[in-house]
């Protein structure tokens, strides 16, 4: 049997993508990635980051990050694997952008993000906004550019997830069908075009983050959420790699401050429209695209104060923000970002120098009397333990094994 194999190189990725026997995806390239700049590379002239080869029926899929292989059964599920690939190995090549898990659309020339919520509608929503002449920017990956916070339209075919829901209204429905293009039992692929998708390389500003809640029989509201609340979810759904933390954390925490910040509870998608299409038909004139790029100053650390047996301290490189009562911290090693609820705050607060676990729970105790001195304990080894596992924290053993086991491993 002859196998056929492409070697491809997307946009500027510096390692080729690899697909063998596979001509179904390379046939639906062009609607997958429109706008992509793609072109072929010998097979031996570069590693691949990434290979799908088509045997017995099912694609299975292999790469740099993956520790297994992945199988699809289908055409349009590879579809969906291959675009979620191939958008993760271009932004671990570049550290200039942030990636997120969410949906945008534009009104009045200004981005409202989505971040992606299982089962909550964020595709089939975007679909339902196109149907009415807003513009997507983005169906599920939006690119910010971390210098200056604007995101970049993506160029990827939308994609819903099968199947739509029965209340669905006929517009909605007709306009769907009509820009099918192709679906399996679970995904629908759209294929837009013109004025209904952004092209790829479009840059705009955010000026608000909506944070989806679907739920049956919903009635369609819109309710404000805090900074921190909005900022919870967007750390959750990005997944850069390359660019550091703290420049992460810092343009995030910008953007979601000096946006308009809401909650969508809502059943029916068309709902949902007319709220967002009266809520953001126009913004504010003191509404700007500005952020807060000045970053808090840095906590040096207590670097030379050693650590007694059976005492922690938080690592000097780790670096906090607070936003409203809820902390945030970020890994100068790598691209974590980590959440701390007010009780957290308030231990790592302790952990600024070192410190016994018993001398933490009893200061602990003194604030809080109403609660119980063993649910303290047990919520402070809890904690503890999760702040060692992550390896956010530093603590001594070496001469005292039965002090440092109790909070970290007893």
């Amino acid at each position: 049997m002859i196998h056929a194999t492409q070697c491809l190189i997307f946009d500027s990725m510096r390692q080729p993508v690899c697909l063998r026997d596979c001509a179904d995806l390379l046939d639906r390239l062009a609607l997958l990635f429109p706008g992509w700049p793609i072109a072929r590379a010998a097979p031996p002239a570069m590693r691949p980051v990434l290979k799908v080869t088509r045997d017995a029926g099912a694609y299975r899929f292999e790469g740099d990050w993956l520790r297994e292989p992945l199988y699809r059964r289908d055409t349009a599920s590879a579809a969906s694997a291959l675009v979620a690939e191939v958008v993760r190995a271009w932004s671990r090549d570049s550290d200039r952008w942030l990636c997120l898990h969410g949906a945008a659309a534009k009104f009045a020339g200004r981005l409202v993000v989505f971040p992606s919520q299982y089962r909550a509608g964020k595709s089939l929503l975007a679909a339902a906004l196109a149907a009415t002449g807003v513009m997507l920017h983005a169906d599920d990956v939006l690119p910010i550019r971390i210098d200056d916070g604007l995101a970049m339209a993506p160029g990827l075919a939308p994609r819903l997830r099968l199947p739509l829901p029965d209340n669905l209204d006929p517009i909605t429905r007709d306009y769907i069908e009509r820009h099918r293009a192709f679906a399996s039992d679970d995904y629908l692929y759209l294929d837009l075009a013109g004025r209904e998708l952004a092209p790829r390389g479009e840059l705009a500003s955010i000026g608000g983050f909506v944070l989806l809640e679907r739920e049956i029989g919903a009635v369609p509201q819109l309710e404000r959420v805090t900074a921190a609340d909005a900022l919870k979810q967007v750390v959750w759904q990005n997944f850069s790699r390359r660019a550091d933390a703290p420049r992460i954390l810092d343009r995030l925490r910008g953007l979601v401050t000096q946006a308009r910040r809401y909650r969508l509870r809502y059943d029916r998608a068309e709902e949902a429209v007319a709220l967002l299409n009266a809520e953001f038909s126009h913004w504010s004139a003191r509404e700007t695209a500005a952020v807060d790029d000045s970053p808090p100053p840095r906590w040096l650390g207590d670097a030379v104060a050693p650590l007694a047996p059976g005492q922690l301290r938080r690592r000097g490189d780790i670096e906090m923000r607070q936003v409203d009562d809820e902390c945030f911290l970020a890994d100068l090693d790598g691209a974590a970002i980590h959440h701390l609820n007010p009780v957290g705050r308030a231990v790592w607060t302790l952990l600024a120098r070192p410190v016994g676990f018993d001398e933490m729970a009893g200061v602990l105790a003194n604030a809080f009397p109403e609660i119980d001195r063993e649910r303290i304990d047990r919520d402070l080894a809890e904690l503890v333990e999760v702040l060692g596992r992550k390896e956010l924290i530093e603590f001594c053993r070496e001469d005292d094994r039965e002090a440092a086991r109790s909070p970290l491993t007893g």
